[in-house]
C-alpha cells in the first residue's frame, strides 16, 4: 500500500535563481496518455513554458512563453488569477453532434463512474484536466495561470448550484458560457467557478460520467482557516466563497455534494477524491502569530499534526456519510485521500516561505489517516516527482518548471499528467465500479 511508504526527507528551502537554472524533461505518465518534448528551463519563465502534449489541442501547445514581467502580473497579487489578455477557450463543436446527450440501460457494464473532488486550487486544476478528458481533443483548453476566469475554461464546464434562489441552474445539456460569444459570456461569476463547478462529456452514450469540483478553505470542519489580510479587512472579498455557501467545510460539503448527486443524470457511482488542502494549512500556520516552525520540527506535534489528523479523519467520514444517506452506498469504497505533490516554493508572508518542507510531514499525516480508515490513497506527491523529477538528492523533489512561477500551482501540463495517472491509478486500486472515464469521454 501507498499509506506504508517511508517517511519523506525534508526539503530545503529552493532560491527562485536557483529553480530558474534547472533543466528537465517532461516524462510520459504511467497510462502513456500525455507525452511531453524535453525542454530546458534556463530562461526566467521557465516555469511557465508550453510543450506538446497529445491530451492538450496543438493550437495550445505553441503559445510564446509570457515574458517574466508578464508572468509577475497574472501570477502576482491578484492570487493566479489570469488577466484579460488570455484568449477564451475553444467552442464545442458542434459537428460532432448535439452536446452531452446519449444514454445507457441501466446497469450497462460500460459505465464509468462519476467523479467528485473536495479539495483545494490543486485540484481544481486537475478538476479542469477531467474536463479537457471529457471533449474532443479539438474542444480542449490549456490554461495558462493558476486561477482561469471563466471563459478560460473548456466549454463543457457549467455550474451545479446556483448563486441566486432566482437563478436556475444550468440545463443538463447546456454550455454555461455562450459558445457564440467571442467574449466568452458565462452563466456563472468568477467566484462560482472558483467555489464550486461540474462538466458534462461530450456524450453519455460512450459511458462516461460527470466530474464535479467544491473548493474547501482546509480540512477542519468548523475553521479556521487560512485567509489573507485582505479578506479579513474585507478590503477584498473571499473569491472562494459563492451560491451563499459559509467557508465552513462541514457546511460546504453538506450542500454542495448532495447537490451534485442531484446535478448528475442518472445514479451510478460516483468516485470521490478528498484533498485536505495542506498547503492552505500551512498557510494558516506560518501566518500564525507565535508558531515557531523550528520547535514544531524538533518536535513534530505541539498539537497542530494531530489536529490535522482528527479533521481528515472527519471529513472522510463526512463523505462516506452523505453517500450512504443519498443511497449510494457502494460508491464508500470509490472515496480516497490524496498526498500534495511537493512544492518548490511558497509566498513570502509571515513565516510561510520556509514551510515547503512540512509538505512531506502533512503527507505521512495522510497517510497515516488512511491506512487506519481504510481508504485508499492516490499518492501524487510520488507521482509527480515520478513524473517531473527535481533535484535527485532529496526525496519526492519536483522539478521547478512543473509549476507556475509562484511554485507551488501545477502547470496545465503537470496537472494533466496527474490526472492521467489518477485515472490509471484508480483502474488498479479502486474496485471495478469505481473506475473513470478515460480519454474522448471514453
Amino acid at each position: 500500500r501507498s499509506s506504508d511508504l517511508a517517511h519523506e526527507t525534508a526539503r530545503p528551502a529552493t532560491s527562485r535563481h536557483a529553480r530558474r537554472a534547472v533543466s528537465w524533461a517532461f516524462l510520459a505518465s504511467a497510462c502513456a496518455c500525455a507525452a511531453f518534448a524535453a525542454r530546458a528551463s534556463a530562461r526566467p519563465a521557465a516555469g511557465l513554458a508550453r510543450a506538446s502534449s497529445s491530451s492538450l489541442p496543438s493550437a495550445m501547445s505553441v503559445r510564446s512563453v509570457l515574458a517574466e514581467e508578464d508572468a509577475r502580473a497574472v501570477l502576482g497579487a491578484a492570487y493566479g488569477r489570469c488577466d484579460d489578455a488570455v484568449e477564451s477557450c475553444p467552442a464545442l463543436d458542434l459537428s460532432l453532434g448535439p452536446f452531452a446527450e446519449g444514454a445507457l440501460a441501466a446497469g450497462d457494464p460500460n459505465a464509468r463512474a462519476h467523479l467528485f473532488i473536495l479539495g483545494d486550487s490543486i485540484d481544481k486544476l486537475m478538476h479542469i484536466s477531467a474536463c479537457n478528458a471529457l471533449v474532443s481533443e479539438r474542444e480542449r483548453c490549456a490554461f495558462q495561470c493558476s486561477t482561469p476566469v471563466p471563459r478560460q475554461y473548456p466549454r463543457n464546464a457549467a455550474p451545479f448550484l446556483s448563486e441566486t434562489e432566482e437563478s436556475p441552474e444550468s440545463p443538463a445539456s447546456g454550455t454555461c458560457c455562450d459558445a457564440g460569444d467571442s467574449a466568452g459570456e458565462c452563466c456563472a461569476s468568477e467566484f462560482a467557478f472558483r467555489t464550486a463547478l461540474a462538466c458534462r462529456p461530450r456524450t453519455y452514450a460512450n459511458g462516461a460520467g460527470d466530474a464535479g469540483f467544491l473548493m474547501l478553505m482546509g480540512s477542519s470542519p468548523d475553521g479556521p482557516y487560512f485567509e489573507p489580510e485582505d479578506w479579513k479587512t474585507g478590503a477584498q472579498p473571499n473569491p472562494y466563497v459563492a451560491y451563499g455557501l459559509p467557508s465552513a467545510t462541514s457546511v460546504r460539503v453538506a450542500n454542495a455534494f448532495p447537490a451534485f448527486l442531484a446535478w448528475t443524470k442518472d445514479t451510478r457511482p460516483v468516485t470521490t477524491l478528498i484533498g485536505p488542502n495542506i498547503i492552505w494549512e500551512l498557510f494558516r500556520w506560518g501566518v500564525e502569530p507565535g508558531f515557531d516552525p523550528d520547535a514544531f520540527r524538533s518536535s513534530n506535534d505541539d498539537g497542530k499534526l494531530t489536529a490535522f489528523e482528527d479533521q481528515t479523519r472527519a471529513l472522510l467520514a463526512q463523505t462516506r456519510e452523505t453517500l450512504v444517506l443519498r443511497n449510494r452506498e457502494s460508491s464508500q469504497a470509490c472515496v480516497f485521500l490524496r498526498t500534495q505533490p511537493v512544492p518548490v516554493s511558497f509566498p513570502e508572508v509571515g513565516v510561510v516561505a520556509g514551510l515547503t518542507d512540512l509538505v512531506s510531514v502533512l503527507n505521512d499525516a495522510v497517510r497515516r489517516v488512511a491506512d487506519e480508515q481504510g481508504a485508499p490513497l492516490f499518492d501524487a506527491a510520488r507521482g509527480s516527482a515520478s513524473m517531473f523529477p527535481g533535484d535527485p538528492g532529496v526525496s519526492q523533489s519536483v522539478a521547478a518548471a512543473a509549476y507556475f512561477e509562484d511554485g507551488y500551482h501545477p502547470t496545465s501540463e503537470h496537472a494533466a499528467a496527474l490526472y492521467a495517472l489518477l485515472r490509471e491509478w484508480a483502474r488498479e486500486a479502486l474496485p471495478e465500479h469505481c473506475r473513470l472515464s478515460e480519454e474522448n469521454g471514453q
